[in-house]
């Protein structure tokens, strides 16, 4: 497979699967999703023109879209994502959303020539879809079907040969479970419930093996960009740009406790080749970023060096963000010993609400090792957590007594209690078996937040026997930011009022690392983060840590800019725990990173010129396009025209933590609930929307080119 003529960037083609017809075939991608660059971008648009809003997510009508963006599989660092598109099944409004998927697959498929994947119609038996360059099939998976994710993509990798990626679905996925993921390489996942989307059409995997090649307009520009980036700018993960251990080379060690843990004497112990020690990794030297991060011992302190075999990471990634792990304790439960973890913390704890937690070998190994365990079977059973809300929500519910209420005395008899209270590891395998089973009440709490709390009365004090508003009630089991069924991701506790602005735009959890990157970089707050952002955004757009200041106009461009910087993420397609460079490692730059680098990127790739300001304008059509939509399903399936209301609402929580410091005081990352509606407003402003009801104006639809969107919204009365 060789890149079409004249494209740069780009593959070039559109993958369409239509599994109730069996019909497959290709469009060109350009000129038509050009506009929306690639990944999200070509995801919104094709939903937006072929799948109305009416739709459900396990109609036969509904589409998964597998997208990446210009910049994936080109050889520029930490571009190693897949976006997937399609619409919810389990949060409120059922609107469309994303999920973003790491590994080794984005490139596969890039090289076999297509920008997106699009599988829509259903099958009438289990398949999986096999594609080859321009050779697709639909191959039979009746073999792997109810099997999990890792035997599966074992099976189907050895079937197809070495050099194919797969991605499947576990048997929560199969069984049309809403929190349930899909699984590539070792660990990296795509949540948000698309899993159960493809078990619905009788997916079970796609396996991709591309031969050709990205074609690069400016491969010179592109080599030095590459090499700027991770000698001057890119730190350990998040970007995190300050070592937590000091080093000879360091003006600074890390304030927090970041995943810069790298250092003289942390070590991958259980190396194949024996140990090996990760030494210094001065700025200005590009072979040691790989040794930055040491995820590990940033979670579980030093005893996890024990166990790590190596880092872990994308294609493209010079970072290697995930520690890979050999848990010998493991074997004497019989569970598998070889673990990974990519994204949220390997801390399975919350599932063991009652008994004891104890420790295997080493005084303070008990979390890692129950943990690893949990994150093996986790992945391998395809269930998604909902950020870790599936854990809290469990926990909550069994120590208030209402999991009790739900389950008949069967139910609760023939589940193995005794493996939580004595904290076995093989408890967190029989809960995650449990979760993709669908059935009982597993089933009802796979269902997700939103749902579960309805059915239960939990969004009601008076409609449970605890007397709690499950989204309002003050607990560290309570991170749920909106009313919407999903918890915080690097909320207003990370970035005031800016980061709870962007946590309220999406309809998941909204995984943006934009401001965490460098709130948790570890560099001193006066002497770093404070005056290189003031330098981008003006003054007073940060507050040091638990003492905030009111919304300020600075705060709103801050807020504006990390909205739309994670689009772009989804659509070019980078990764957004590294992206974009806002500080660097370089004491010479004074810190200072490189806000343009994006753009460069782009323009080196495509021969195109693009400027950081168009980048944002192509952004900013793609966030209205998310807004629309949303509002589109908010009048379908809750009967709302007020996404400020219905959407937007923050819980209680969020401003009544912290009872005896006022907001704003020292002390407390608590919000104030008349700043944060000036803060809404005065977003709103900032992205064209109406004020009263937080949704884009026909003027700003217009300016956007998407006088489409604004024809679908009229219909619904929503403009």
């Amino acid at each position: 497979m060789s890149v079409k003529n004249g494209i740069n960037g780009w593959a070039g083609s559109i993958l369409r699967i239509n599994l109730t017809t069996g019909a497959i075939t290709t469009e060109d991608t350009l000129p038509k999703y050009k506009p929306y660059v690639g990944g999200m971008g070509i995801g919104y648009k094709i939903m937006l023109d072929e799948v109305p809003m009416t739709t459900k997510a396990f109609d036969e009508e509904n589409k998964v879209i597998f997208s990446v963006g210009p910049l994936t599989a080109s050889g520029v660092p930490c571009s190693g994502r897949t976006n997937i598109t399609s619409l919810s099944s389990w949060s409120k409004g059922l609107s469309i959303l994303d999920a973003h998927m790491g590994g080794h697959f984005a490139h596969n498929m890039k090289y076999a020539g297509y920008d997106a994947i699009v599988i829509e119609g259903k099958s009438d038996k289990p398949v999986y879809i096999k594609i080859e360059d321009e050779k697709v099939s639909l191959e039979d998976a009746s073999h792997v079907w109810g099997k999990g994710t890792f035997e599966t993509n074992k099976t189907l990798s050895k079937e197809a040969g070495e050099e194919f990626d797969v991605c499947s679905i576990g048997p929560a996925g199969e069984n049309m479970v809403p929190m349930s993921v899909i699984i590539t390489s070792f660990g990296n996942s795509g949540g948000a419930g698309m899993a159960a989307i493809l078990g619905s059409k009788r997916v079970k995997a796609l396996v991709v093996r591309g031969t050709g090649a990205v074609k690069i307009a400016r491969p010179q520009e592109l080599k030095l960009l590459s090499n700027y980036m991770i000698k001057d700018l890119v730190g350990g993960n998040n970007n995190h740009n300050v070592p937590r251990v000091p080093q000879s080379w360091a003006e600074y060690s890390a304030t927090v406790n970041n995943r810069w843990q790298g250092a003289p004497g942390r070590c991958w112990e259980k190396a194949p080749n024996g140990p090996v020690d990760t030494g210094e990794q001065p700025s200005g030297v590009i072979n040691v970023a790989a040794m930055r991060c040491l995820k590990g011992v940033q979670e579980f302190g030093e005893i996890a060096m024990k166990y790590i075999v190596k880092q872990g990471g994308c294609s493209s990634c010079p970072v290697r963000c995930y520690s890979e792990y050999e848990m010998d304790p493991l074997a004497d439960y019989d569970l598998p010993t070889h673990v990974s973890n990519a994204c949220l913390p390997m801390n399975h704890d919350n599932i063991y609400a009652e008994g004891e937690k104890h420790d295997f070998v080493d005084e303070g190994d008990g979390k890692m090792i129950r943990g690893g365990a949990g994150s093996r079977a986790v992945d391998d059973y395809g269930v998604d957590s909902n950020y870790g809300n599936l854990l809290r929500d469990f926990n909550r519910l069994y120590n208030d007594g209402i999991l009790r209420e739900h389950m008949t005395d069967e139910e609760w008899n023939e589940v193995p209690w005794d493996l939580m209270k004595t904290g076995d590891p093989r408890w967190t395998v029989e809960f995650w078996k449990r979760m993709a089973s669908g059935k009982g009440v597993w089933g009802e709490l796979g269902q997700g937040s939103y749902f579960l709390y309805k059915a239960w009365g939990l969004d009601d004090a008076s409609k449970n026997s605890a007397g709690k508003n499950y989204y309002d009630e003050i607990s560290s089991m309570n991170t749920n930011v909106t009313y919407n069924g999903y918890p915080k991701h690097h909320s207003a506790e990370d970035a005031w009022q800016s980061g709870l602005l962007y946590n309220l735009m999406y309809n998941r959890d909204c995984m943006v690392h934009v401001l965490t990157n460098f709130v948790r970089s570890g560099s001193p707050y006066e002497e770093v983060i404070k005056p290189v952002m003031e330098e981008y955004f003006g003054e007073g757009v940060v507050d040091p840590p638990k003492h905030y200041t009111p919304i300020n106009d600075a705060k709103i461009r801050l807020a504006k800019w990390a909205f739309l910087e994670k689009q772009w993420h989804d659509s070019a397609t980078l990764c957004n725990w590294m992206y974009p460079m806002t500080l660097a490692t370089s004491p010479a730059r004074r810190y200072r990173g490189d806000l343009e680098l994006d753009a460069k990127f782009l323009s080196a790739v495509t021969g195109e010129d693009w400027t950081y300001e168009e980048q944002l304008f192509a952004m900013e059509r793609i966030s209205h396009m998310l807004r629309g939509m949303t509002a589109i399903s908010f009048a379908i399936n809750e009967n709302s025209k007020n996404l400020r209301v219905d959407h937007d609402g923050i819980p209680a929580w969020v401003f009544d933590k912290d009872p005896d410091i006022p907001a704003f005081s020292e002390g407390t990352d608590k919000m104030d609930r008349d700043d944060m509606e000036k803060a809404k407003t005065m977003f709103y402003e900032a992205m064209g929307w109406n004020t009263e009801t937080g949704i884009p104006t026909r003027e700003t639809l217009t300016k956007f080119g998407l006088d489409d969107l604004a024809a679908k919204m009229d219909e619904y009365g929503l403009l």
